[in-house]
Formats: C-alpha cells, structure tokens, sequence
C-alpha cells in the first residue's frame, strides 16, 4: 500500500479494526483462562495458561504432521495386565481399565478380543481378568483341541428291490393325480434332425 494514498478515513477504519482485533484476543485469552481453571481448579495467570494450552497445541500439530510418538510395541500389553494383576480375580471393566491407563476405551477393547483373548478370561459382557500368572501366560501353550472324530454317514438300509418300491407307488401316486384332472401326460417334443 502507498503511503501517499492514505486517507484519514482509511487510518480511522484501521485504528477501529486494531481495537477489535486486541479485544478479541483478550477475550480468546479470557476463555482460555477459564478452562485452565476449570482444569486445575485454580486462578492462574496469562502465562500459565500459554503453558496449559501449547502441550495441546504440539500435540496437535505432531498428530497432523504425522510425527505423533508412537507407543512402545507391547506396552499397552503389559500395561493392562499389571492393572488386571491388580484388580485380582474380581477383574476390571474396559472403561475403567482405560480410565486408570488414559487410554481410548475402544483400544482397549479391541486388545481384547485380539492379543488378550489367551491370556485374560472374560467375566462379563466388558469384565475382565488376568488368566493365573500374566508373565508366565504368553509362554505358556495353548492346549491342542481333541481331534473331531468323523462318524462315516449312516447308509438308508434300503434294498434294491425296496428303492424300486418306492418309485413304483410314487409313479402309481401320479399317475392317479393326472388321471383325476382329466389330463394325458405331456408328449415328449419330437427332436429337430441337425442337418
């Protein structure tokens, strides 16, 4: 922008629009005040609420960039078992399991029905606990199930002689059914000589 062609009209419009951006930010760092408190349940300051909030922020920009730190393979693995081991044999509930560990319930729930079905014992519907000692039990193997043993299909015991029984009073059953409607049975069509 020159500055030749400025206008006190102009200067008056960006001074209003300087004071509404301040106030806007104040009220920004108002709100963000607020929840800190709500947070913490204290009164803090401007600064401690830039601390509070840019945990979040980073977190944030390292998911979107894709440089969120991964977790340790295995980790959550053991991570649930130490809690299971704790609860003992009255077990623990996947959202409080998630709540003690600040995970996401549904991960949790998935690790079970996948790496944790061998090695905790369902309760209930979302009850769990561990299976005897947890760090002896990935070590341990499953037992084999018995082997099916395959029964040969029971044969139907009919004779020859009693199959062409049947057959015969099934003919002799239709033929009185297409007697009774007054009809002949259908003439096979002649088939076409292929020249």
């Amino acid at each position: 922008m020159d500055i030749k062609h400025i206008t006190s009209d102009s200067l008056r419009s960006l001074l209003s629009l300087t004071d509404k951006k301040e106030q806007l930010i104040k009220a920004i760092a108002d709100v963000e005040n607020q929840i800190v408190r709500t947070l913490k349940g204290a009164a803090t300051t401007t600064k401690e609420v830039a601390k509070a909030v840019t945990p979040f922020k980073k977190a944030r920009k390292a998911k979107k960039s894709g440089k969120a730190k991964a977790s340790k393979s295995g980790g959550l693995k053991e991570r649930i078992l130490g809690v299971l081991q704790a609860a003992g044999d009255e077990g623990l509930r996947v959202k409080d399991i998630a709540a003690k560990l600040a995970s996401n319930p549904a991960n949790i729930s998935v690790w079970f029905s996948t790496t944790g079905k061998k090695i905790t014992t369902k309760l209930a519907p979302g009850l769990y606990a561990a299976k005897g000692d947890a760090k002896s039990a990935p070590a341990r193997k499953a037992a084999k199930p018995a082997k099916k043993v395959i029964k040969a299909k029971k044969k139907s015991g009919l004779s020859a002689a009693g199959r062409a029984r049947i057959a015969d009073a099934a003919k002799a059953r239709w033929a009185a059914h297409r007697a009774a409607k007054g009809s002949k049975p259908a003439a096979k069509p002649a088939k076409k000589k292929v020249s």
